[in-house]
C-alpha cells in the first residue's frame, strides 16, 4: 500500500506541474519547455535553506515560490517577446542552464546535490510516511486546481486564450499581450517553484537529475495527453503519467531502469496516439462546456430576441450626435501628416497626410501595392513611421502600441479576417468588450463580485453587438466553424464590441458571396448613423460607391486625388491606372 501512496504523491506533484503548464501552453499557447528547470529554482532554493540555515518547511516552500517567481519573470520578458520557435530554444537553453549551475556551485552539492533535507514539520506535527505527506501534497494540488481554473475560466483566462489563437489580433482589440503572456508566466513559475519544493521534500533531496529534461517531458505529456486548455485535462493526464512507473514495475514487473526507459517510449507512443486520434486529449478544451450549448430557450445560451423569432436593434446604438466644428464641415477626428515609411530601401509610403472626419466614411483606393494596408499598420501602431505625425483627437499616437492606440479609440479589422476559430463567436466579441474588472488578477480572487458583474456587463455588451450584426442565433458556435461572409460580420462585432469611435475596416468584402454582402454593406452602413467615423480600404468599387463619402486614392505610397467616388471615376488617368485594370 506504500508503494502506490507514493505514486499517489508523485500524482499530485506532477499535476501542480500540469495545471500550470496548462495554463502557459494550453491557455496562452507558449510552448516552454522551463517547467522542471523553474521546479528546480524553488527546490533547491527551499532544500539550501533547509539544510543550510535549519529554515523550517513553510518559510523554506515561501521563499522558494517567490524565488521562482522572480526568476520567472526575469525570464519571460525576453523570452515572450519572441517567436514560438524562440522561445522553445530559449526555455530549453534555461533548463539546460539551471542543471549546470546547480552543478557548479559546491554549496548545492555538485553533481549529487543535496542529500538528506529533513522531512516536512508543520508545528509538532513530522509528514514521514507517504500517507502522511498525502495530507500535505494533495490539499496544495486541489488548491492550485482551484487557482488555475478560477485563471482559465474568468475574463482574464479569454485574453490568454485569445492570444494563443492569434496574439496582433488581440492586442488589436485593446489588450496589453506582453503584460498578459509575462504576468502568467511569473505566476505558473511560481506554481512550478511550489511543486519543486514539494518534490524535494518527498524525496527529502535536491539533485539535478531530479528536475533535468526527463522531469519535463513527463510534465508535458501530461498535459498533452489529458487535454491542453483543459483544468481537469491536467489531473487525468498527470495520473497517467505518474502511474506509468508503478504498473510498469509492479504489475509487469520491470526492473526500475527498464521501466524507466519503457515510460519514455510510452509517453512517446501515447503523444502520437494522443495527436492522431484525439488531438484534444483525454479530456478536450470545451468538454465542460459542451453540456452548456444544449440549454433550451431561455437559457444562458439563449439568443437576444423580440420574441417573434426577428431580432431587435439594441437601444445602446441609437444614433450619436455627430461632432462638427460648429458648421457643415465635419471636424476631423484623425489627422495624418507627412508619414513616411522604407522597408530595406523600398519606401512604402511617402509624404503622407489626410483627415478622417468624424462620422464619414472614408475609402483608401488604390491598386495592389499601393500601400493601403501598411497606412493602417501605421495608424495603429503595428508599425511605427519614420517620419511624421498620427494624430488621434489632436493627440500624437506614434510610438503607442498597437493596444494603447485602440484603448484610445482607433481600432481595426484585417483584410484576412483573423477571428479566434477555437473561442465561440460570443467569446470572440465579450473579449472585445474594454475595462472589465476580470481581466485583472487582483479583481479575480480579491474582487469576484465586481468580476462576474463584469462578466454579465460584457456578455450582455457581446450579444448586443452580435444581434446588431445578425449573428445572435449562432452566440455558441465556435468562429471557425462560420462561412466566410459571416466571419465577416463576426470581424466587424468584434470592432465594434471595443467601442471604439474610429473603425478602420480592411477590404470587408474582399471573398464574400453576394449572400452575405447585403448583411455585410448594411451593417457598416449603419455604423454611420452611429457616429462612427470609418476608413474603409476595398477593391470592389460598388461597395466604394455605396459606402463612401469621400475617396482617397494612393499611388506608391502617395495619395494622388481625393474626393466624391464620381470624380475619381471621371479622371481618366485614374481610369487608366486603376479602374481599367479590375
Amino acid at each position: 500500500m506504500e508503494y502506490w501512496l507514493n505514486a499517489l504523491d508523485f500524482a499530485c506533484i506532477i499535476a501542480i506541474y500540469a495545471l500550470a503548464l496548462n495554463l502557459v501552453l494550453g491557455y496562452a499557447g507558449q510552448l516552454t519547455i522551463a517547467p522542471a528547470g523553474l521546479g528546480g529554482v524553488g527546490g533547491y532554493t527551499a532544500a539550501y535553506l533547509s539544510l543550510s540555515h535549519g529554515w523550517a518547511f513553510v518559510p523554506a516552500l515561501v521563499l522558494g515560490v517567490v524565488t521562482a517567481i522572480v526568476v520567472g519573470f526575469l525570464l519571460g520578458l525576453p523570452a515572450l517577446r519572441l517567436s514560438q520557435d524562440y522561445l522553445i530554444l530559449l526555455t530549453l537553453a534555461f533548463a539546460a542552464v539551471v542543471i549546470a549551475i546547480f552543478e557548479a556551485i559546491p554549496a548545492l552539492g555538485g553533481v549529487y546535490g543535496l542529500i538528506g533535507v529533513p522531512p516536512v514539520s508543520i508545528g509538532d506535527t513530522m509528514l514521514i510516511t507517504a500517507a502522511e505527506y498525502l495530507r500535505i501534497a494533495l490539499p496544495i494540488m486541489l488548491v492550485c486546481l482551484l487557482v488555475c481554473w478560477r485563471i482559465g475560466s474568468s475574463p482574464f483566462g479569454r485574453v490568454l486564450r485569445g492570444i494563443r489563437e492569434d496574439e496582433p489580433a488581440t492586442e488589436a482589440l485593446g489588450k496589453n499581450v506582453l503584460g498578459f503572456k509575462v504576468l502568467t508566466f511569473s505566476i505558473t513559475a511560481g506554481i512550478m517553484g511550489l511543486a519543486g519544493v514539494l518534490y524535494v521534500y518527498f524525496q527529502q533531496s535536491a539533485t539535478p537529475t531530479a528536475f533535468g529534461f526527463a522531469q519535463t517531458t513527463a510534465i508535458v505529456a501530461a498535459v498533452v495527453i489529458g487535454g491542453s486548455g483543459n483544468i481537469l485535462g491536467s489531473l487525468a493526464g498527470a495520473v497517467l503519467v505518474s502511474f506509468a512507473s508503478p504498473v510498469l514495475q509492479k504489475t509487469v514487473d520491470l526492473a526500475p531502469e527498464t521501466a524507466g526507459t519503457v515510460q519514455l517510449v510510452i509517453y512517446g507512443a501515447l503523444l502520437i496516439a494522443i495527436m492522431r486520434l484525439m488531438p484534444g486529449g483525454i479530456i478536450p478544451e470545451g468538454a465542460s462546456l459542451r453540456l452548456l450549448r444544449r440549454r433550451g430557450p431561455g437559457g444562458a445560451g439563449a439568443p437576444t430576441t423580440n420574441g417573434s423569432g426577428e431580432y431587435r436593434r439594441p437601444r445602446a446604438m441609437a444614433r450619436a450626435p455627430l461632432p462638427s466644428n460648429g458648421g457643415g464641415e465635419a471636424k476631423p477626428v484623425v489627422q495624418v501628416r507627412d508619414v513616411a515609411k522604407h522597408f530595406n530601401g523600398i519606401q512604402a509610403v511617402r509624404g503622407l497626410s489626410f483627415d478622417l472626419p468624424a462620422g464619414r466614411v472614408t475609402a483608401l483606393l488604390g491598386p495592389n501595392g499601393a500601400g493601403k494596408t501598411t497606412v493602417f499598420n501605421l495608424m495603429t501602431g503595428r508599425i511605427r513611421p519614420d517620419t511624421g505625425e498620427v494624430l488621434l483627437d489632436g493627440k500624437d499616437i506614434v510610438g503607442l502600441p498597437p493596444h494603447r492606440v485602440a484603448r484610445l479609440g482607433m481600432v481595426r479589422s484585417f483584410q484576412d479576417v483573423r477571428n479566434l476559430g477555437r473561442l465561440t463567436l460570443l467569446q470572440n466579441v465579450s473579449l472585445a468588450v474594454p475595462d472589465q474588472p476580470g481581466e485583472q488578477l487582483r479583481n479575480v480572487f480579491f474582487r469576484p463580485l465586481s468580476s462576474r458583474r463584469g462578466e454579465r456587463a460584457a456578455r450582455e455588451r457581446a450579444l448586443e453587438v452580435l444581434d446588431y450584426v445578425g449573428l445572435a442565433d449562432r452566440q455558441d458556435m465556435l468562429a471557425g466553424e462560420l462561412g466566410y461572409g459571416d466571419q465577416k460580420l463576426l470581424s466587424l462585432a468584434r470592432i465594434l464590441a471595443t467601442g471604439g469611435e474610429v473603425l478602420l475596416i480592411d477590404e470587408p468584402a474582399s471573398g464574400v458571396d453576394a449572400g452575405s454582402m447585403e448583411s455585410l454593406l448594411a451593417a457598416i452602413e449603419s455604423l454611420r448613423s452611429l457616429g462612427k467615423t470609418i476608413c474603409l480600404v476595398e477593391h470592389n468599387l460598388d461597395v466604394v460607391e455605396h459606402l463612401a463619402d469621400h475617396v482617397l486614392f494612393m499611388e506608391q505610397g502617395q495619395i494622388t486625388a481625393r474626393g466624391p467616388m464620381t470624380e475619381i471615376k471621371g479622371d481618366p488617368r485614374l481610369a487608366e491606372v486603376y479602374f481599367g485594370h479590375v
